[in-house]
């Protein structure tokens, strides 16, 4: 049995986060990595590469040196995949312009990780999480126990963009396979971000309003302390499970009142205090492990908030083979994370970091034959032709569908009558993540409407599905059933494992693995920010990584039929700097208890007009923000939390009596990087010069909201046409013409529709 990358040899010529964790996600799946060893990324570094370079061989590639582009042209011809992240006006960058690529290496899936895209105004500033996020609205729409902007510990962009390298190599390759041709990729931290603040507004949309308590977004979706001073993570999602909660805390009568319908349901703030008070009372009588025994019995959705090395010992993530021992050359013995997407049929074998930078790979020429392109036209999207049938609800599922179909599959959102869980409520988000799909609604109960949903399934390359395991079983499709189709599952822990039957929700996993601690910063409870849904989010992507590997070993014959991807294995991801043991290893920064940041030279600062985050991280940057600020040499450490120093608190003083862009401009001049903590609402991204400027920007027409505009365009491919753009559909939009394709003629889909086993919404 073979990983989908067995065979294909991957050049990563990166030397940041985003760059290093993209190379060992495409190892882990069975590729060769050749890394570059140079002065800016030796070949021990420290931190999460430990991590992130693992599995990869090492050699000596100078990107300064004048024999650079000679030496790269000895190698190029036998890669596969290129892995860069020089800013875009480096000059390195000469190197890799796309037209000397595609005419040198018509093979190569080349893909770029710049900080904010290769075009406008911020496209040369450096690839830092905290000012990529504060100027992509992240932090300003974020609850904390003070307002926002609040301070988000997790490296979301370098995460994200990680991602959607990996997806971007993996389309190019799966493209290249039909036409010979390679592809030129482009992302960044900036699209990265954007993967977790879906932005999208219409005139029919009400704007989005931010969750602005820290515990949570909803009475039963939130975190509560125990008796014994441990925290619990709610999260019901439905009245069914609220109604259960309620009963084994004792205030079931008390929720069951009329004046609390709309906060049962979700779409209203009347009582909600009252009801978060009964709750946190009621919790407050027992001790954690009491609590999560009957919650546990009820199959109430719920978690215990942890931190530190006792999340190794989770017995679902070992079940996962998310904790790796492995024998490191610099650093000895280490325990890690493991590989966070898994191929049922061929699992992953991460192997250590180099123990030297060999010499120089000698590369034999790659045997592809390139066919030429029609009249000089684009080329399609690297998933045309390729059918999806999409099952999900809420987040993480929808995340997977909405890129695949941004990639140019044919996305088919299978709803039951009353549509994605998320439909109903009308959220902003609904319509960012269920955008270029087309809906087919179906009443399974009734006569026929199984044999439907057989009929499609049976018509489409793949099932995407976040339902619990055993579901689509039950549904008569998945590989089990018809064997040419790839099943991807997005479940909350995992297929199979001692949690694999609970429900699996995006706060669980975030309390579980520490997310939740780490959010609310030193000396604060924890905080959830249902805002973000951190692994939901990452999840998705994964999830779409894992399909369109699943694809393309299909397509050379492999074996890869079934992908898991799952929350809990996405809040590792999310942690996998600090997630381990091993000599040295980092702990997780925390922010200070007011959310600014970590220390005094990486935080939030108020000035008189707004907030800024300064990111001055280096000795040199350091000494040029004191000097901006007229300051003199004070402790930058103190006593209490670095953000709260004797140095901060001069600082923040210095701040307070600027101007925002007065500020700013300071900091530019003394080369110190800074960014605005700019607002959340999705229309200062959309209307942004640079946002439209590297294409992250498009418009459709719906049929009720109107005119829509949302992000999308993540992964950028050069010469490539567009996908369909579709509007967010309507329940059961695309009812007819899906059944159509999938071969039942007029009299069926009218008898089909006579009985309500399949319906339409038509506006």
């Amino acid at each position: 049995m073979t990983l989908p990358l067995d065979g294909i040899t991957v050049l990563d010529l990166t030397s940041g986060p985003a760059g290093a964790f993209a190379g060992m996600l495409l190892g882990d799946s069975g590729a060769r990595v050749l890394r570059a060893v140079h002065a800016a990324s030796p070949l021990y570094r420290d931190g999460g590469f430990a991590v992130w370079d693992r599995g990869k061989e090492a050699f000596e590639w100078d990107p300064e040196d004048a024999s650079a582009e000679e030496a790269l042209a000895r190698l190029l011809p036998g890669a596969d995949v290129l892995l860069h992240d020089f800013a875009p006006s480096a000059p390195q960058q000469a190197m890799f312009a796309p037209a000397k690529l595609q005419a040198a290496y018509p093979h190569l899936v080349a893909c770029s990780i710049t900080a904010y895209g290769m075009r406008g105004r911020w496209r040369d500033d450096p690839p830092v999480d905290d000012l990529v996020m504060a100027r992509a609205g992240i932090l300003s729409g974020m609850p904390g126990f003070r307002p926002a902007p609040v301070h988000v510990p997790h490296p979301l962009p370098s995460t994200g963009a990680a991602l959607f390298a990996c997806i971007g190599a993996a389309a190019g390759l799966l493209a290249r396979e039909s036409t010979g041709r390679g592809r030129i990729v482009e992302t960044s931290l900036l699209a990265g971000a954007l993967l977790f603040h879906p932005k999208v507004v219409a005139e029919g949309v009400p704007p989005l309003v931010f969750q602005t308590h820290p515990s949570g977004s909803a009475p039963f979706y939130s975190l509560y302390a125990c008796a014994d001073g441990e925290y619990i993570q709610l999260g019901c999602v439905h009245e069914r499970f609220i109604a259960r909660a309620s009963e084994i805390m004792g205030i079931g009568e008390l929720v069951a009142e009329a004046r609390f319908d709309n906060v049962r349901r979700g779409d209203g703030m009347t009582e909600e205090e009252e009801l978060r008070d009964a709750i946190a009372g009621a919790m407050k009588k027992r001790d954690a492990a009491d609590w999560a025994a009957d919650f546990e019995a009820a199959d109430v959705p719920f978690a215990p908030v942890r931190q530190g090395p006792v999340v190794l010992d989770d017995p679902q993530i070992r079940h996962n083979a998310m904790v790796l021992a492995l024998e490191d050359p610099a650093l000895g013995a280490t325990v890690q994370m493991g590989a966070p997407i898994r191929f049922a049929e061929t699992p992953a074998d991460p192997k250590p970091r180099a123990a030297n930078a060999g010499p120089f790979p000698d590369l034999p020429p790659l045997a592809v034959e390139t066919a030429p392109t029609a009249d000089g036209r684009d080329d399609p999207p690297p998933l045309a032709g390729v059918r999806v049938l999409e099952i999900t609800n809420l987040i993480a599922g929808p995340t997977a569908g909405r890129l695949l179909g941004d990639l140019g599959a044919d996305v088919i959102k299978l709803e039951p009558p009353g549509g994605d869980i998320s439909r109903p409520i009308g959220r902003n988000y609904f319509y960012n993540l269920n955008f270029n799909k087309r809906s087919f609604c179906v009443d399974a109960r009734k006569p026929g409407g199984r044999e439907a949903i057989q009929r499609v399934a049976a018509s489409c390359d793949m099932m995407l599905a976040n339902l619990r395991p055993g579901a689509t079983h039950r549904m008569g499709i998945g590989a089990d059933v018809d064997p040419d189709l790839i099943e991807t599952h997005v479940t909350g822990y995992g297929l199979t494992g001692p949690y694999s039957k609970r429900p699996g929700i995006d706060p669980l996993a975030q309390a579980l693995m520490g997310l939740s601690r780490a959010q609310g910063g030193n000396g604060n409870p924890p905080s959830f920010a249902a805002q973000l849904a951190p692994t939901d989010f990452t999840a998705g992507a994964m999830a779409t990584l894992g399909s369109i590997l699943a694809l393309y070993s299909r397509r050379r014959g492999g074996s890869a039929r079934r992908v898991d991807s799952n929350l809990l294995n996405a809040a590792v991801v999310l942690s996998s700097p600090w997630f381990g043991r091993w000599e040295g290893k980092p702990e997780r920064p925390l922010g200070d208890s007011g959310q600014h940041g970590t220390s005094a030279f990486h935080r939030l600062y108020r000035v008189a007009d707004g907030w800024i985050y300064v990111a001055a991280d280096t000795g040199e940057a350091e000494a040029a923000l004191t000097g901006a600020l007229g300051l003199d040499a004070l402790d930058p450490a103190g006593e209490g939390h670095p953000a709260r120093s004797p140095l901060a608190r001069a600082m923040e003083e210095a701040f307070a009596g600027r101007q925002l862009q007065e500020a700013l401009a300071a900091l530019d001049e003394a080369g110190v990087p800074a960014a605005e903590a700019r607002g959340a609402a999705s229309e200062l991204f959309l209307e942004d010069e640079s946002a439209h400027r590297n294409g992250l920007v498009t418009e459709a027409c719906h049929p009720t909201a109107g005119r829509m505009r949302i992000a999308w365009n993540y992964i950028r491919f050069r010469d490539t046409a567009p996908s369909a753009a579709r509007p967010t559909p309507l329940l059961g939009e695309h009812s007819a013409d899906v059944l159509a394709e999938a071969g039942a003629d007029a009299a069926e889909i009218e008898a089909l529709f006579a009985s309500g086993a399949v319906l339409a919404e038509t506006g």
